[in-house]
């Protein structure tokens, strides 16, 4: 059992080469449960994508990307539904978090757009709200930030 051994392997990878693990587990989230459906875009090309397995399953994704106002953005954290409430979502915000201040080199700002259900998640994680609800195709959002050291 998963909660018990905790034993998730995490890869990253850049760009779109090398990510169908991570975007097999956006679509599968998404798309197939929430209905979305644009999930994939040209940001995707400049991301770095995080896979999340169990053994070679893979069950968990996110991605970041260094926006053009130069604020590190998270997007697209994911878990397949099978593998929720063993808090790998928090496991994959951390590792989004680590990767951006490693790849910043130092202290960055981490911004998101969280699905306002989830608002809580990142409240929990210190991430600040900013701003209105907005609409992302027909799913209220709200802005996010967190100064990362």
């Amino acid at each position: 059992d998963l909660a018990k051994r905790q034993d998730v392997k995490m890869v990253w990878t850049h760009g779109k080469k090398g990510s169908d693990d991570a975007f097999f587990v956006r679509a599968s989230v998404f798309m197939v449960e929430q209905g979305f459906q644009v999930e994939f875009d040209d940001t995707d090309n400049i991301s770095w994508h995080l896979a999340v397995y169990d053994g070679d399953e893979p069950i968990g994704a996110a991605r970041i990307f260094l926006g053009e106002d130069k604020v590190w953005q998270i997007g697209r954290v994911c878990v397949l539904e099978n593998y929720r409430s063993r808090k790998l979502g928090d496991k994959i915000l951390e590792a989004c978090e680590q990767k951006i201040v490693e790849l910043a080199k130092g202290p960055a700002q981490a911004h998101l757009s969280a699905q306002v259900q989830a608002k809580g998640f990142y409240k929990k994680h210190g991430y600040t709200e900013s701003g209105e609800e907005y609409l992302d195709e027909f799913c209220p959002h709200i802005s996010m930030t967190k100064q990362l050291s």
